[in-house]
C-alpha cells in the first residue's frame, strides 16, 4: 500500500512543478490556459488532463492522489460464473449426470472458495479443483446428479460461499425432466428382520420394448439375495431376501436389475434392511446436563431375539439417581424413568448396570453407559 502512495506523491509532485514552469515560462499564457481550457498532460503510465476554471494545482495533485490510491485500497476478488443455471433437458434415469460449472475470478485480489455445499446429499456430489483463484484464474466445480431414483421435473442447488465482498454466496442449480426408464413399485422397499420379516418385493413395468427379458439381479449386500421373476409380458418382480448371517443393525442395500441384452438399460432398485440386535437400547448411552436441579431421561429395552431376558433391577451408579421400570404387558420390553440430580461434575462419566435374567434362570449384567456434559 506505501509503495503505491508514494508512486502518487511522485506523479503529483511532477503535476505540480509542470504547471510551475508553465507559468515562469509562459506568464498569461499559462493563466488563459487555466481559465479556458485543459492542456494535457502525459506521465508514463497514466494520461491526465490539467484542470480549468482556475483550480490550484495543489487541489488538483491532491485530487489524483486520491482517484490512485483509491483504485487499489478498493480491490477486492469477483466470483464469475459462466453458466450458473444448468438445464439438461430432458434425460432418462438410467444412471448419473455430469456437469461442470466454470468459475472465474474477474476481481484484482486472490479469490477464496470457502465452500461447495450440496443441495442433495443423497443425490447430488460435488468438487471444485481449486479454491484460490488468482486474479484471472479459473476453477471447475464438478457435480455427479443420480437420476435413478427420480422422476418428472428435478432441480437441485448447489451453494457456493467465498470472500468476494459484493457476491459472498451464489446458488449454482441444474434443472430439467428426468423419463423413467421402468416404473418400480414401491419405489424403496424395506425389509425389518427384528419384526419377522424375511423378504420384500416390488413390482417392475418397463416403459419401453425391451430386447431381452428381464433374469438378472445382483446386489450391493453379500448377505441379501435377489432374484427377479416374470408375472406377465411386461410385468416384473422383485423379490429381496435376507440370509442366515445378515449383519446387525441398518443398511441400505443397492439392487441392480438387467437383461443378458447389453442395449437394454439396467433398472435399480433400493432395500433399507433393519436387523438390531437381540437386546436394543434406545438411547444407547444416557446424557445428563451438569445441573443440582432433579432432571429425568427415558431408555427403552427392546427384545428382537428368539429367548428374550427378564429385567430384575437396575443397578445405579450412585444415591444421586432414581429408576421406576415400567414393564410392557405385551411382550418382554421395558420403560425406564431415570431421575438424576446433583450432577455437577461436567465430564463425569458413569454407567446404570442393568440386572437381567434368561430362561435357565441365570443372571446377566447388561451396562448402559451415563454421561454429564
Amino acid at each position: 500500500m506505501f509503495k503505491n502512495y508514494n508512486r502518487c506523491f511522485r506523479v503529483c509532485l511532477k503535476i505540480f512543478n509542470w504547471r510551475q514552469d508553465a507559468c515562469a515560462a509562459t506568464g498569461a499564457q499559462a493563466s488563459s490556459l487555466r481559465v479556458h481550457g485543459a492542456s494535457q498532460l502525459r506521465v508514463p503510465g497514466f494520461s491526465f488532463f490539467r484542470p480549468a476554471l482556475g483550480l490550484s494545482s495543489g487541489l488538483s495533485a491532491f485530487v489524483i492522489c486520491l482517484l490512485l490510491a483509491n483504485g487499489k485500497l478498493l480491490a477486492a476478488p469477483r466470483v464469475e460464473v459462466d453458466q450458473p443455471t444448468y438445464n439438461f433437458g430432458v434425460v432418462t434415469n438410467r444412471s448419473f449426470l455430469v456437469h461442470d460449472f466454470i468459475l472465474h475470478n474477474v476481481g484484482d485480489t486472490n479469490l477464496i472458495i470457502n465452500q461447495v455445499v450440496s443441495g442433495c446429499n443423497a443425490c447430488l456430489r460435488v468438487g471444485i479443483n481449486q479454491t484460490n483463484l488468482p486474479p484471472g484464474g479459473t476453477a471447475t466445480v464438478r457435480s455427479y446428479l443420480d437420476l435413478r431414483q427420480m422422476s418428472g421435473s428435478e432441480s437441485r442447488a448447489i451453494l457456493l460461499v467465498s470472500n468476494d465482498p459484493k457476491t459472498p454466496s451464489c446458488v449454482l442449480e441444474l434443472l430439467g425432466v428426468v423419463v423413467p426408464s421402468y416404473s418400480i413399485q414401491p419405489t424403496a422397499m424395506h425389509l425389518d428382520l427384528s419384526a419377522g420379516q424375511q423378504s420384500a418385493e416390488a413390482e417392475i413395468t418397463p416403459l419401453f420394448e425391451l430386447r431381452a427379458p428381464l433374469s438378472i439381479a445382483s446386489c450391493t449386500v453379500s448377505n441379501i439375495a435377489a432374484r427377479i421373476e416374470q408375472r406377465s409380458a411386461n410385468l416384473y418382480v422383485l423379490v429381496v431376501e435376507a440370509l442366515n448371517n445378515t449383519p446387525r443393525g441398518d443398511v441400505a442395500c443397492d439392487v441392480t436389475i438387467s437383461s443378458r441384452d447389453t442395449n437394454d438399460p439396467p433398472c435399480w432398485g433400493i432395500c433399507h434392511i433393519r436387523n438390531p440386535p437381540d437386546l436394543e437400547l434406545i438411547p444407547p448411552q444416557l446424557k445428563f446436563q451438569p445441573q443440582d436441579e432433579p432432571q429425568m431421561r427415558i431408555l427403552w429395552i427392546k427384545q428382537h431375539g428368539s429367548t428374550p431376558l427378564v429385567l430384575l433391577d437396575i443397578l445405579a451408579p450412585s444415591d444421586k439417581f432414581a429408576c421406576e421400570i415400567v414393564p410392557d404387558p405385551s411382550g418382554f420390553n421395558y420403560r425406564v424413568n431415570i431421575t438424576a440430580w446433583q450432577q455437577k461434575k461436567t465430564g463425569q462419566t458413569n454407567c446404570l448396570t442393568l440386572k437381567m435374567q434368561d430362561q435357565d434362570l441365570k443372571e446377566k449384567l447388561v451396562t448402559v453407559p451415563v454421561s454429564v456434559n
